[in-house]
């Protein structure tokens, strides 16, 4: 009795574990072999590297944060986005995408957005001064 009492307690706190546990969506490590989704190049620099997971857990990796733009856009009506995510550009650190800030500036990037992401929305703005777009009066202030 007193045993199928404790496996009813184990049983009680690993269904409770489960069925309550995080359902937080984490990005996906980048490697060497991988393309990206839009323009099939190689994702080689971590600083502009973004990507997309979808509700059925596909992942969708890019190497310039304009190539997720475009893909987005013109992305198929049966594909819903659970989460995205961005590489903070002075970190190399994932960020999600609703927390970052990216900026259009004057720097080179795989497919040429000159995009940027930030965790911190000041260090973004500074950077966009430090390296603003040819034409724009960002750097001039």
């Amino acid at each position: 009795m007193k045993l199928s009492i404790v496996y009813a307690v184990i049983l009680g706190v690993c269904v409770s574990l489960v069925c309550c546990g995080s359902k937080e969506i984490k990005p996906v490590d980048v490697y060497s072999e991988d393309r990206c989704a839009h323009c099939r190049m190689a994702v080689s620099d971590l600083r502009f590297a973004s990507e997309i997971i979808s509700d059925k857990g596909e992942v969708f990796k890019f190497d310039d944060i304009g190539c997720l733009e475009e893909f987005f856009k013109m992305k198929p009506p049966t594909l819903t986005v659970a989460a995205a995510f961005y590489h903070d550009y002075a970190t190399k650190e994932w960020i999600p995408a609703a927390r970052a800030t990216v900026v259009e500036t004057g720097i080179a990037t795989p497919m040429s957005s000159g995009k940027a992401a930030f965790t911190d929305s000041s260090a973004a703005q500074k950077f966009l001064q430090e390296h603003p777009r040819a034409g724009s009066r960002e750097g001039r202030k």
